[in-house]
């Protein structure tokens, strides 16, 4: 028969049992935790943990991170750079040597064609030099580029006191053209030497050269020291634009009275109404000294000449007075 338990309302040894239990765990705990690494000493602070600091710090160090990646890639970018320069430096320094090569060779050949021309040059000088030699020093800086000559002379009577010397330069002029084509020879008044060749060139040769001084040495002609009339008709008749022609004005005085200005003009006028070309015609002069109480206006005559060669592209001679051998010729 089961035996009923008398006690009542009291309690039972497994409640305390439970209660027991409960205050040794609760002593375990007590004495295990300020031994973790989480556990807090009774005298101490407890510990305060700043998340914000931890990530303000993070971000900071990822700025770093970047920066330095930043500048390990700059770096590879400028070794990649200097790689690249050094070797254009190599190429640059290849055409450099490549260029100096050339340019040293083509150096000995303008030296070789240097050393060629000087002998040249030299060659030319000795030559020019025969030949200034030859010619009368008088005439240097006339220009002999014509292919056809006239003389304008004066014919007056203080030239023909000096005519041997007149004579003289005209054969002197003449050698000064030893290829030229043809010549005339008229006063200043415009009178042909020889009539027979009047308004036509005398077709040059050593034959007719002398047979021309020869009649020159004897020639009287009216003049009246003014040369205008004998160039107009010098002009008219033999100027010819597909012939380089040059002008020879002879004489040692000016009679006219007319302004020279305008007697300038009426020449050119002259040369206008021809038509002449540039570089077809030249205009030389030479003024004779001769006694000063045989001439009116030697110095108007120097300075209409020297006028009328500079226009028209010639040179000025004043020479002096020679010694007469000869004086007037025969009549």
């Amino acid at each position: 028969m089961k035996r009923e338990d008398d006690r009542t309302g009291g309690a039972t040894v497994s409640f305390l049992d439970v209660i027991a239990c409960a205050f040794g765990a609760i002593v375990l705990l007590v004495l295990i935790l300020p031994i973790g690494e989480l556990g807090v000493l009774a005298d101490s602070e407890p510990v305060n943990v700043d998340y914000g600091q931890l990530v303000l710090q993070r971000q900071t160090l990822d700025s770093e991170i970047d920066a330095l990646a930043q500048e390990i890639e700059e770096n590879q970018r400028l070794l990649q750079q200097l790689g690249t320069q050094t070797s254009n430096k190599d190429v640059k320094a290849a055409e450099v040597r490549s260029t100096i090569a050339s340019t040293s060779a083509e150096l000995s050949r303008l030296q070789t064609r240097t050393t060629a021309t000087e002998s040249a040059i030299e060659q030319l000088r000795t030559r020019a030099a025969q030949e200034i030699s030859a010619t009368p020093s008088e005439y240097a800086g006339i220009p002999v580029d014509s292919e056809y000559v006239v003389f304008v002379i004066d014919t007056s009577s203080s030239m023909r006191s000096i005519w041997y010397q007149v004579t003289s330069e005209v054969e002197g002029v003449l050698s000064l053209y030893p290829e030229m084509k043809g010549f005339q020879i008229l006063s200043d008044e415009g009178g042909y030497l020889y009539r027979s060749f009047r308004k036509r060139w005398m077709d040059d040769s050593p034959q007719l050269r002398q047979r021309v001084l020869n009649r020159l040495k004897t020639w009287r002609a009216f003049s009246t020291s003014s040369p205008a009339k004998g160039i107009k008709v010098a002009l008219r008749d033999l100027y010819d634009p597909k012939k380089k022609m040059a002008l020879f004005i002879f004489g040692d005085d000016f009679s006219g009275s007319e302004d020279l200005d305008e007697y300038i003009q009426s020449i050119d006028q002259i040369v206008e109404s021809v038509n002449v070309t540039e570089g077809t015609m030249r205009i030389h002069a030479f003024g004779f000294e001769n006694d000063p109480y045989q001439t009116y206006s030697p110095l108007r005559f120097s300075i209409l000449m020297r006028e009328l060669t500079q226009r028209h592209g010639g040179a000025f001679l004043a020479l002096p007075l020679a010694e007469r051998t000869l004086q007037l010729p025969p009549s």
